[in-house]
């Protein structure tokens, strides 16, 4: 399992945040709905905050806790996307599908230390 830790966690908080950004964007530039619109504004800004927290400057926070927050994330953004998908807004759904798989990714290879 170690063997796919190759991202250290400042790296990993950047691309957090690039997703976050992404995310938040998306509604606006692809014209979802204005449910899908609420919902990825709000989940984006979550992730952005999330990435935000895990800065080597932020000094606040564990590493565990942050690892139990990426977690919760990925299977927030998979209940999001089904809850979107449910209410006929397939843009939106598609979308945090996407942003579920990245994260998941990011998870798999991220090496949860301290220091990297």
């Amino acid at each position: 399992m170690t063997a796919f830790r190759l991202i250290s966690l400042p790296t990993h908080a950047a691309l957090e945040l690039a997703l976050g950004v992404a995310l938040m964007a998306a509604p606006f530039v692809l014209g979802f709905g204005s449910a899908a619109l609420v919902v990825c504004a709000l989940v984006g800004a979550l992730i952005v905050g999330l990435a935000l927290s895990a800065a080597p400057e932020a000094g606040s926070g564990s590493v565990s806790a942050h690892f139990a927050y990426d977690r919760g994330m990925a299977l927030g953004l998979v209940a999001g996307a089904v809850a979107l998908a449910v209410a006929g807004q397939a843009g939106g759904a598609l979308a945090l599908a996407a942003a579920a798989i990245a994260q998941t990714a990011l998870n798999v290879t991220t090496r949860y230390t301290a220091r990297a």
